[in-house]
């Protein structure tokens, strides 16, 4: 398991086949804490937020560029 797997087996009730004493003294042994998988899952949400931002600006740029016309010189 991944730490924030762990993480969200420990705290935030992600379903295992282990025992939450199995998952508890991986964790301990790790060295991870509360703190830090609230500050890893807040990042993995902040992370995926800008990327859809990001994707909806380029979108965006992409649809203008394709609406806007060529002016050509009157002969």
């Amino acid at each position: 398991m991944s730490n924030l797997q762990l993480c969200d087996t420990l705290y935030y009730g992600r379903p295992s086949n282990q025992t939450l004493a199995a998952i508890g003294s991986e964790f301990n042994r790790r060295g991870l804490s509360k703190s830090w998988c609230d500050t890893e899952t807040n990042k993995l949400y902040l992370t995926k937020t800008i990327d859809w931002v990001a994707e909806q600006v380029e979108d965006k740029e992409d649809s203008e560029e394709e609406a806007s016309a060529v002016v050509l010189p009157a002969n």
